[in-house]
């Protein structure tokens, strides 16, 4: 058997020392309780305090060994990933993907917060350790992520050893931040310790070498590109010179002089706002060229931009120059569909961050030939850029769609719980409506308004129910109603008699249907048996002679006939609604959103987590922190009423899926936001105000 090479043999050291490490993170954790200092504490987090230590003293055993799994489990995980295994937190098979809920969500705020707390805290030994790394595994490059002892892997390991005590939300909580900042000081000591082991064995870190970025993304100006005019606005930013000395800018004079003149008037006097407020304003061919040959050039210089995409944008710049001399629509708004088209093409590929990726590469194959239909002059028109633009987002669709096409259970699982969210608050006033003024035991009102609407709603939501079965339970709340009223003869005690097998048999089906818990399902029944038990043994007292009504007895019979008549009609048009219940007569499919509408945009910067949610469209990036790791994720899929997402990346067996809550949550915790803040036409504009102030 071969020897373990050198990098084996620093994992396995290290790995061995997992438990002296999770010993040494629970001893600390319970010291710093003890000298938290329990007098100067607020009363909330006192109570955690006393709270918290008992547990982790009753159960430290369980906890530091549940601890030392969690990190060795997640180490040789990561470990056999970077010698080419599988990633210990791939899902391999789609259909059972775990659905990142606000439960989950919670964990990954965990986390990331002891995630950061440990970069802060032990930023050196940790930056020396991932370039000892990088030499053990022969590599030329310094990558984190080529260690498996980052802080990502013990913050995981915390949070999910956290979570096997017995301990509340808040509970746990508490306890992740004392113990993260052991764990930060912990690792500390751990990295200076491996990486002075491996100098003692003559190893040499690798070169850390600042990344160089020859130029960063500018900050924001004030021109707004969205807004119409903001590009024709630039043209009063270029140098004096340029705009008093046709010729400045080295790009050639037309021949023609004047009568080549590009004149916005037309434009102007077709919009009615503009009509009296604007002057005419006209700008040579050149200052129009020069301006637009400032905008490509820094799109050029854009590092964001993939390379491949950086040559199809150089190859369109002719073409919207020959566009621009003869459509003044192209400084008015960043709508036109030559800027859409750059910006689509930016936009889509930078979500890769490996050029070589099988997806990439199809769409920039595909792109490059309907690029080149644009390319040769006198073109292209209006109708060749738009025609393009379809294409091009109907091939990116599809690729969505075969992406989707490999999870047909997890599609279906989200719609069917998206439709549930939508069904439930419309049974609940259903079943609100149903029970009226009906006086009814409190424990029963909240057995029909909670766990039997659960019943129906997921009964209607599935596909597999049938309709007999659908209108049978939904029948059960004015029959179980009907049922509690005590027999006024013996012909309504017997017909209670004869029905009461069937209603409870019905019952039981409901129940077993959302799998509510047995002890509750015995107590509900127990305490119908109860009611009908005494309804069924107790002797109907006959009826008493009646003695002549007097005029105001009469009065008050003909009232209460009528009020009977109208509550029998209302139950008749309920019952008749009930049968009637379709799912398409549900609002369960909303109007379309703006967002999926079209080349829409947002005019302003969403300003909340729940407005940011909103603002997710099919086909856009987005940066998550999932699984203990930032990732760019692609928007695949939204339910119709957009509960429910589905992402794809490179990481985790490629897909994700959240409820909207979870991805609110993360925005307000700063953990999801847009790959791109800005689109390529924006940043463009940034750096060149910024290249003409300095």
């Amino acid at each position: 058997m071969a020897d373990p090479s050198p990098y084996q043999q620093h994992v396995d050291y290290l790995l061995g020392r997992s438990p002296e490490l999770a010993g040494l993170i629970v001893d600390h954790t319970q010291a710093a309780m003890r000298a938290s200092g329990a007098d100067t504490m607020l009363a909330t987090d006192r109570s955690l305090l006393f709270q918290v230590a008992e547990a982790v003293q009753t159960h430290r055993v369980a906890f530091q060994n549940a601890l030392t799994r969690h990190i060795q489990q997640a180490i040789e995980g990561q470990s056999q990933a970077g010698n080419g295994g599988q990633r210990l937190d791939a899902v391999l098979n789609l259909d059972e993907l775990t659905l990142v809920d606000e439960d989950q969500a919670e964990q990954e705020i965990e986390v990331s917060r002891t995630v950061q707390l440990i970069d802060l805290t032990a930023e050196w030994e940790l930056r020396e350790l991932q370039a000892f790394t990088s030499t053990l595994q022969g590599g030329t490059r310094l990558k984190p992520q080529d260690n498996p002892f980052r802080p990502a892997v013990y913050g995981k390991a915390l949070s999910a050893a956290a979570r096997e005590l017995p301990l509340s939300a808040n509970e746990r909580n508490f306890l992740l931040r004392m113990s993260g900042k052991v764990l930060a000081e912990q690792l500390k000591q751990f990295y200076a310790q491996a990486c002075e082991r491996l100098r003692q064995q003559g190893l040499r870190p690798m070169a850390y070498q600042a990344p160089v970025t020859p130029r960063r993304t500018p900050p924001q100006s004030s021109v707004n590109v969205t807004q119409p005019g903001a590009l024709e606005s630039l043209l009063d930013k270029l140098p004096a010179s340029l705009q008093q000395r046709p010729g400045a800018s080295g790009v050639p004079t037309p021949n023609a002089g004047d009568a080549n003149a590009l004149t916005f008037q037309t434009l102007i006097d077709s919009q009615p706002t503009y009509r009296q407020t604007a002057k005419p304003r006209t700008y040579t061919e050149e200052q129009v060229g020069h301006l637009l040959s400032r905008l490509f050039a820094q799109m050029h210089q854009d590092l964001e931009v993939q390379p491949a995409v950086r040559h199809m944008i150089d190859q369109l710049q002719p073409a919207v120059m020959r566009v621009a001399s003869q459509d003044p629509q192209v400084l008015r708004s960043d709508q036109h569909p030559a800027w859409r088209l750059i910006n689509q093409l930016a936009s889509y590929a930078s979500g890769y961050d490996d050029a070589n990726h099988a997806e990439l590469s199809a769409f920039l194959q595909f792109a490059q030939g309907r690029i080149q239909q644009l390319v040769p002059p006198p073109g292209p028109t209006m109708a060749q850029l738009e025609a393009t633009l379809t294409e091009m987002q109907g091939f990116i669709d599809e690729q969505a769609r075969q992406q989707i096409q490999a999870a047909p259970k997890a599609i279906a699982h989200m719609q069917e719980a998206d439709l549930r969210l939508s069904l439930r608050p419309v049974l609940r006033q259903q079943v609100e409506q149903q029970i009226g003024g009906t006086r009814i035991k409190t424990s029963i009102q909240d057995f029909l308004l909670g766990p039997w609407v659960d019943v129906l709603t997921n009964l209607m939501a599935s596909e597999a129910s049938s309709e007999d079965e659908i209108q049978a339970m939904m029948a059960c709340v004015d029959d179980l109603l009907h049922s509690l009223q005590r027999p006024r003869n013996l012909q309504e005690r017997e017909a209670l008699r004869q029905a009461l097998p069937d209603l409870i048999n019905r019952l039981k089906r409901g129940m077993a249907h959302i799998a509510w818990p047995m002890a509750q399902q015995e107590a509900i029944l127990d305490e119908l048996m109860r009611i009908h038990g005494h309804h069924l043994v107790a002797t109907p007292k006959p009826d008493k002679p009646q003695a002549e009504p007097t005029p105001a007895e009469l009065v008050a019979q003909m009232r209460e006939e009528m009020n009977s008549a109208h509550r029998a009609k209302a139950r008749s048009a309920r019952q008749a609604q009930l049968v009637d219940t379709n799912l398409g007569s549900l609002p369960t499919v909303p109007m379309a959103y703006g967002e999926d509408l079209p080349h829409a945009r947002q005019t302003s910067a969403p300003q909340t987590p729940a407005e940011w949610a909103e603002s997710l469209h099919k086909g856009m990036w987005c940066k998550l922190f999932l699984q203990g790791h930032w990732t760019t994720a692609h928007l695949l899929w939204t339910s119709s009423n957009r509960q429910f997402f589905m992402f794809t990346s490179e990481r985790a067996g490629g897909m994700h899926s959240l409820t909207r809550r979870a991805l609110e949550r993360l925005r307000a915790e700063g953990l999801a936001t847009n790959l791109e803040d800005r689109s390529l036409m924006q940043r463009a504009v940034d750096s060149m105000l910024q290249d003409l102030d300095d």
